[in-house]
């Protein structure tokens, strides 16, 4: 029985992907990469930029440095998230109408997280339930990130619903004994993109926080006084 709730954060609740992605497409031409923002949120979607660089430099036989590149795209982020960053419509009142406890468990490290939660107004929502793949030894897929916020909140693996936009954030939530439910409310995402989160496992996939907030009301997780608008 689904108990509790771990949402990833970036393309989940906060509309960061579309940013992320974009700055990576310009960055990459520097080390001699070329890819397009739609292919880098294919292939690399919820993946810390630690994985995503080793991957990176096996393909192409680079060897970008993971720790100067992610400083290098940060500091651009972080001017772009300040003026253009915001909430995924609906979210904030969707995690205001749920009845059971709930965390977030992210690849982002959590200086990242701080801000964007911040500058969206969805702190209040976490505090101190707020997990990153910077604790743990392997980002996802690996499960780490996933059983490390259960563990710490004393949650069973089994009871938990996890909700991603990215195929690594759905295979993670599978290895660590988790249902998971995947969201393609992020601008980074359309329909197309139904097949790759049910392949890595998805039981469900919303289309949107109204689509989220009804599955999830069908499940006992949200009252039944709400109406199912996120």
């Amino acid at each position: 029985m689904t108990r509790h709730i771990i949402f990833d954060c970036d393309g989940v609740l906060i509309d960061s992907e579309i940013l992320s992605f974009a700055v990576d497409e310009r960055m990459l031409p520097e080390y001699g990469i070329t890819l397009g923002a739609a292919e880098l949120a294919r292939t690399f979607g919820g993946v810390a930029y630690r994985e995503m660089v080793a991957e990176l430099n096996a393909r192409f036989g680079t060897e970008i440095d993971p720790a100067a590149y992610q400083q290098q795209c940060e500091a651009e982020l972080a001017r772009l998230f300040a003026t253009d960053l915001r909430a995924i419509a609906g979210m904030a009142e969707l995690l205001g109408c749920l009845t059971v406890p709930f965390a977030l468990a992210s690849g982002s490290d959590l200086a990242r997280l701080d801000q964007c939660l911040s500058i969206t107004g969805l702190s209040e929502f976490f505090e101190g339930r707020i997990f990153s793949a910077q604790q743990v030894t392997h980002g996802k897929p690996s499960p780490d990130v996933f059983l490390l916020a259960a563990k710490t909140c004393g949650w069973e693996p089994e009871s938990c619903l996890v909700i991603e936009d990215s195929p690594s954030g759905v295979i993670a939530a599978g290895a660590a004994g988790m249902r998971c439910v995947g969201f393609l409310g992020g601008a980074h995402r359309n329909a197309g993109d139904e097949g790759i989160l049910r392949d890595a496992g998805a039981e469900y996939v919303a289309g949107s926080s109204a689509d989220l907030h009804r599955y999830l009301r069908e499940l006992d997780l949200i009252s039944r006084d709400h109406d199912g608008r996120g």
